[in-house]
């Protein structure tokens, strides 16, 4: 399927603590464990160091993380709070390490101090009645009787060093996913988000409104492709970097929630979810909906705003598959 004009990256975003807000950037450089600066700090339970999302904590997504790297500062900021700054690189030699859990993955990571651990528990405990009012988790629903749990916040070592373990891909060698949900990087691509905005509308879930590619939370997008040809996209190159895309993303409800705001949508059921599951399922996972790809780089190397997309390899005609006839 040809494109309808040349791919382009039309914006960088990062996501410096997981499930906070992000941090839109013109140029980025790829490390062997993604975006350098994307998702290396995560926030987990104090009590049994399980991650902390915006599936339970709608507010997460007011947490404005910047940084500086001449000055090695990383500030956590948030309206009506004062702000808390740590080092960016931390000394993981002056830290106590954890045990985590993401997912499925256990992991040996480090705890930055009660500095950040107070901060982010102390802005949970201000935002109660918020979440209460935006939570996605039906397993785990927040009532505003219930105490806050406290919060640690973590961090991760270069892989190489040997302590932190997460291999992206069982057959590549030497890369790395940071605290991201699955892949290092993530693609979202316009063209397929104007087509999910034209069904929304269409089927009236949303109840006439449009959302935003930030909901999705990617990485990197791509402008100038026709809807949907990201399916047979297999291998990419993006400005310097070789990409490898794997799979598209099974969504959770998280795309319900405005990402400047924190507030979940005001629609009937669980929002951009609920229309994904009509229309972008596949055989692998037939019970989730999917928008954007799960993408591995097999190269470093720096990505700009602008940068050409070149498709050097498409899924071979045998191993296609599209997504499963719509449900309704």
């Amino acid at each position: 399927m040809p494109s309808a004009s040349v791919p382009t990256v039309e914006s960088i975003h990062v996501y410096p603590i997981k499930s906070c807000h992000s941090v839109e950037l013109q140029e980025c450089e790829v490390d062997c464990l993604g975006i350098k600066h994307d998702r290396r700090f995560m926030i987990v339970y104090a009590e049994n160091n399980r991650f902390v999302t915006q599936r339970k904590f709608a507010s997460l997504a007011l947490i404005q993380p910047t940084w500086n790297e001449e000055k090695n500062t990383f500030t956590l900021s948030s309206n009506g709070r004062p702000s808390v700054t740590l080092p960016l690189q931390q000394d993981v030699n002056k830290l106590t390490k954890r045990e985590v859990t993401l997912w499925g993955a256990k992991l040996t990571v480090y705890d930055v101090g009660n500095e950040a651990a107070d901060w982010m528990t102390e802005f949970l405990k201000d935002h109660r009645q918020h979440d209460c009012q935006n939570n996605h988790s039906v397993d785990d629903p927040i009532k505003e009787s219930d105490p806050i749990s406290p919060v640690r916040l973590v961090t991760l070592d270069d892989p190489k060093k040997g302590v932190y373990n997460r291999p992206a891909h069982p057959k590549l060698n030497g890369v790395h996913s940071p605290f991201s949900d699955w892949s290092p990087i993530s693609f979202g691509f316009s063209a397929s988000l104007d087509d999910v905005n034209k069904g929304l509308l269409e089927t009236g879930i949303s109840k006439g409104n449009q959302i935003p590619m930030d909901r999705f939370r990617n990485n990197i997008t791509i402008s100038g492709t026709v809807a949907w040809e990201e399916d047979q996209w297999l291998v990419a190159k993006v400005g310097e970097v070789t990409m490898y895309i794997i799979q598209p993303i099974s969504r959770c409800t998280v795309p319900g929630i405005n990402q400047d705001t924190g507030e979940k949508d005001k629609w009937d059921g669980k929002g951009p979810t609920d229309y994904l599951k009509l229309r972008r399922r596949f055989i692998d996972e037939p019970k989730d909906g999917q928008f954007c790809c799960d993408v591995v780089p097999l190269t470093a190397g720096k990505i700009r705003v602008g940068d050409k997309v070149e498709v050097l390899e498409r899924i071979p005609e045998e191993y296609k598959q599209g997504p499963l006839p719509a449900t309704a």
